[in-house]
């Protein structure tokens, strides 16, 4: 069986990329609410009241998405602003809304789906990607996707059973 080296230097870097991602991470779930806030404030959106992180206001936002952006939209650096303020509320509203969940990224398996994507960890369920939820609403077209993806994930939480 032939061994091999690893660089310890590369191995270094990997270490330290990785502590600087956790920071960044660590830094932007901070700030979800200023992040909000101010998107809320600078886009002038008439419903912005009703933006209380609640489940029923993801109807509002999901709706907000469809009208404003496309699918192929999303990836314009001039919407990167309001489509983090979008998805950081999506995932906050899921996170402060579904019992036992927490914000998490994983920076070790680069294979992983959600690799280096922040996602909300619920006690029963795969994570939800706050960014893969995004596309999902333009494929589902629906205005409610979020609002009865909420719903079916707190059935599981309250009654894992049925999972």
């Amino acid at each position: 069986m032939q061994k091999y080296n690893v660089d310890p230097e590369l191995l270094n870097m990997k270490k330290e990329e990785r502590e600087l991602k956790e920071e960044i991470f660590t830094e932007w779930i901070t700030f979800i609410d200023d992040r909000c806030d101010r998107w809320k404030e600078e886009s002038n959106i008439d419903f912005a009241d009703k933006l209380d992180y609640s489940p029923p206001s993801l109807n509002e936002i999901e709706k907000y998405v469809l009208s404003n952006f496309s699918n192929d939209s999303l990836a314009e650096p001039d919407n990167n602003q309001a489509l983090d303020a979008i998805i950081s509320y999506i995932g906050e509203t899921l996170r402060s809304n579904l019992p036992n969940s927490r914000w998490s990224i994983d920076l070790e398996d680069e294979s992983s789906f959600f690799f280096n994507l922040p996602v909300v960890v619920t006690p029963i369920g795969s994570p939800i990607s706050p960014h893969k939820l995004i596309t999902r609403i333009f494929m589902e077209d629906t205005g409610t996707f979020l609002f009865e993806l909420y719903q079916l994930r707190l059935g599981f939480i309250e009654n894992p059973e049925t999972y």
